[in-house]
């Protein structure tokens, strides 16, 4: 009987599957080779100029993530297998109908953001620019520049340890010193007194008996 419910429930899985599938509509995606089909302007080796005539694609699709609402590009022969993905609790991750709720947008600016507050020593280190705006946290914001930009992250995160470890060498320069003061004991000042110490008197013996 269990494995009837569960033959079930997998056929309805796969009914649901096939549903969202037909309702996938494949997308063109903007190509820098569309917008600019120029790809060599000609010169003194190649005098001809190039242009990319056609493009094609294996066409793409978009899919909605089931919780976030945020949606996702991938090729249109992935589609399937992603749609099959679930999490833990046996839900799916990804669906091709578009929710009614818009996706959380936060206000956390990328670090190389334009309006970012080290732009400009940014900017001297010759780190490109991204105008991503809308992160929701500091988790999130890590994870972006790890993925989008780590070449620029492993410098500043190389920046970051070397600034610590420079506050940690002033710190312990600091408490050295305080501690070496406190340990110094200055010798008490020798006593003068001006009044000059008196002889002593000998002390007056019996007077002898004359004879």
């Amino acid at each position: 009987m269990v494995n009837e419910d569960t033959q079930t429930i997998e056929q309805d899985n796969e009914a649901l599957i096939a549903e969202m599938l037909s309702h996938a509509e494949r997308v063109e995606l903007p190509s820098e080779l569309s917008q600019n089909p120029v790809v060599h302007k000609g010169d003194e080796a190649l005098p001809a100029p190039m242009t990319v005539k056609e493009l094609s694609s294996a066409g793409y699709v978009y899919v909605w993530e089931t919780r976030s609402y945020e949606r996702i590009p991938i090729l249109f022969y992935m589609l399937s297998s992603k749609l099959r993905q679930r999490r833990p609790d046996g839900s799916y991750r990804f669906t091709t109908v578009a929710p009614k709720e818009k996706p959380f947008r936060g206000t956390t600016k990328c670090l190389l953001h334009p309006l970012a507050e080290n732009r400009k020593h940014f900017d001297d280190l010759g780190f490109r620019v991204c105008n991503k705006s809308n992160i929701t946290n500091p988790h999130q914001l890590r994870l972006h520049m790890m993925h989008r930009h780590p070449q620029e992250w492993a410098a500043i995160e190389q920046e970051r340890i070397d600034m610590e470890r420079q506050e940690d060498r002033a710190l312990q320069r600091l408490l050295l010193s305080n501690q070496m003061k406190q340990e110094k004991v200055e010798e008490p000042p020798v006593y003068v007194s001006d009044n000059p110490a008196k002889p002593k008197s000998k002390p007056k013996g019996r007077p002898k008996n004359k004879k």
